[in-house]
């Protein structure tokens, strides 16, 4: 019935949707007890993480934990934008980005770093928002958001985060690089975090999936981001490993649903190994 719904509001009846988790990641976390430490990390979900995958939240906040950080995610935050600007929501895009820029730079003045897990979200605070609403930069300066897997890279060197204990591991993957990673122009930490680890990983190296955030869910554009994917799609049903890492939510979304092989996040594999 739902699907049925969804085809009048003129979502592609093919697609993969997203299952709402039962409760908010940012909800979920105020009531969870962390452990009391000196160093804090504040963390930007983004709206994946927040309403369809808490668990690679809390995966994160595991792994922070572990090396020493409380892990602070406040409610004042909001969708970063992007979404909305690809819309034509501008003016909804704008109070969002006036929102996060003031938090962020509330933490900033206190020294507390910000991170998150979505390239999409921290290329739009980081780089659209300049683009499309250059005054809140002026007004703010530019957000300071960092990749969580360059931060757990970080801890890793500087041995706040101990990996002498992780077992070697018998899970192999294929990892995906979403398009606005690629766009930031920062490297591929998940790679290196890989290695580090030793797990074995196959950088697919193929290309766009074709999700394009909402744009593959459209009917009219469903078979063009089929079409586009379709070059790494091949290439993940070809490849031995049975598992796709990936730190876009959509990414994984689309490469699961054109393969049915399991996609996730890379600090999930990050914990499981330790």
């Amino acid at each position: 019935f739902v699907r049925s719904v969804l085809d009048l509001l003129g979502i592609a009846k093919d697609c993969p949707m997203p299952r709402f988790a039962r409760q908010a990641f940012r909800d979920h976390i105020q009531h969870v007890r962390q452990k009391k430490c000196s160093k804090a990390v504040v963390f930007f979900p983004g709206c994946h993480i927040n309403y369809y995958d808490p668990e690679t939240g809390f995966d994160l906040v595991w792994l922070l934990q572990a090396a020493g950080y409380e892990v602070i995610v406040p409610k004042e935050f909001v969708c970063c934008g992007i979404p909305l600007i690809s819309g034509g929501f501008e003016k909804d895009a704008q109070k969002n980005s006036q929102i996060n820029c003031a938090a962020i730079a509330r933490y900033r003045e206190q020294g507390i770093p910000v991170l998150t897990g979505c390239p999409s979200c921290r290329l739009m605070l980081t780089r659209e928002i300049g683009e499309f609403f250059p005054h809140l930069f002026e007004t703010h300066g530019v957000p300071e958001i960092l990749d969580a897997g360059e931060f757990l890279l970080r801890l890793i060197a500087s041995r706040e985060l101990n990996i002498s204990a992780v077992r070697q591991s018998t899970i192999s993957c294929i990892y995906h690089a979403p398009c606005h990673l690629r766009a930031l122009g920062e490297g591929l930490p998940a790679l290196e975090l890989f290695d580090r680890l030793r797990i074995p990983v196959q950088f697919a190296n193929a290309g766009c999936c074709g999700i394009s955030g909402s744009y593959g869910f459209k009917k009219e554009k469903y078979a063009i981001g089929q079409a586009v994917g379709e070059k790494l799609f091949r290439t993940v049903k070809e490849s031995a490993a049975p598992i796709v890492a990936s730190e876009c939510g959509t990414c994984r979304l689309q490469i699961t649903g054109a393969t049915q092989k399991p996609a996730l996040h890379p600090v999930t594999l990050l914990r499981a190994a330790l």
